[in-house]
């Protein structure tokens, strides 16, 4: 089935995990969207596109999950309501860190479908690493999103009773990478509605402000849909393209570094060491300047993304979903359907 491929959490989890899944969802399978009923009733039938990534390793050291309620407190809640962005001190252990590290060695040396390298792309000089869905083929990055706490943590922030994940990516800038990330908001992006959408950054290097990412403050309130372009500088890529709507129907995204120049908007830059996170709106206003040419720090960072109670899927032109379906990330969600189905869990 079509919309199966690519769906390697039910498959890795086996069937019993799957269900399990499955059950968080209210009025139970038969009313689940068709990849979920199908996962449920069609066990025989399910095979995945790639390999699935090996099950958990009796030996694997346990690692902490964290109390959100600890993480997070009220004013932390409030503030990140208010501004868009936040950060988080010492959230992840050095054991998740190093663990996170190993793997994405392994993923840069072996990306998934829906890599890109920018800087390459750019013709720009260094190594721009930027891939998705990386809990579907490893090992650690599994284990993070289910185990790890993050889930209750987008929840907590969010007001929400439930995080669905939407997917994880991996962005790493090789020392004397001088491609910049553009800026942007990442629901302009995503096939989604909703005010419920956030992401957790997670430095695995030490990251002065000044080479990391920045916030506009309070631009999530803004909801901008602005045109997105690939990273690479191009308008889409081979693996993401973002085709299909008329200029006119889109936000005009501000200059951002000449109304920061002038005082007109705040931008939220900090110093980042390994185990500390961004907690973010997914519609803030956001970008990163490139590495200095000599520059010897690289600048790993995995971010996860979670939907609470009122997103829903949105089959609009011009966002990831075309790139996604043709990888084999196939939701078989249809217009105004809850995000809630078997390739984004609840994990709250």
């Amino acid at each position: 089935h079509p919309s199966l491929a690519g769906m390697y959490l039910p498959l890795h989890l086996g069937m019993s995990g799957a269900k399990a899944a499955m059950g968080r969802f209210s009025g139970g399978l038969a009313r689940l969207p068709p990849c979920a009923r199908l996962l449920g009733v069609r066990t025989s039938t399910v095979v995945a596109a790639r390999a699935p990534p090996p099950p958990p390793s009796p030996s694997a050291q346990p690692l902490p999950r964290v109390d959100a309620s600890a993480v997070l407190t009220a004013d932390d809640v409030a503030r990140f309501a208010a501004e868009g962005a936040i950060v988080v001190r010492n959230v992840f252990s050095p054991e998740w860190v190093e663990t996170m590290r190993v793997a994405v060695e392994d993923n840069m040396a072996s990306p998934g479908p829906l890599c890109d390298e920018h800087a390459a792309a750019a013709q720009s000089g260094g190594r721009f690493h930027d891939d998705q869905f990386l809990w579907t083929r490893h090992e650690a990055f599994r284990r993070f999103v289910t185990e790890s706490g993050a889930g209750a943590i987008a929840a907590r922030a969010l007001g929400s009773s439930s995080a669905h994940i939407f997917y994880d990516q991996l962005l790493v800038k090789e020392p004397g990478t001088s491609t910049p990330t553009p800026w942007h908001n990442d629901t302009s992006y995503w096939q989604l509605t909703g005010s419920q959408i956030c992401s957790i950054w997670v430095a695995l290097d030490t990251v002065p402000g000044a080479t990391g990412v920045g916030y506009v403050k309070g631009s999530h309130l803004w909801n901008l849909k602005h045109r997105v372009t690939n990273f690479s500088g191009d308008a889409h890529s081979a693996k993401n393209t973002y085709e299909g709507v008329a200029a006119e129907n889109f936000d005009e995204l501000p200059d951002v570094s000449a109304k920061e120049a002038a005082g007109e908007f705040e931008v939220l830059r900090w110093d980042m060491e390994p185990g500390d996170i961004i907690l973010f709106y997914s519609s803030a206003i956001h970008g990163a300047p490139g590495l200095a040419k000599n520059s010897t720090r690289r600048r790993r960072g995995y971010a996860t993304r979670w939907c609470g109670d009122d997103v829903r899927y949105d089959a609009r032109p011009g966002t990831m979903d075309k790139g996604w379906r043709a990888a084999g990330y196939d939701c078989g969600l249809s217009q105004g359907d809850p995000i809630a189905c078997a390739l984004h869990p609840n994990l709250a």
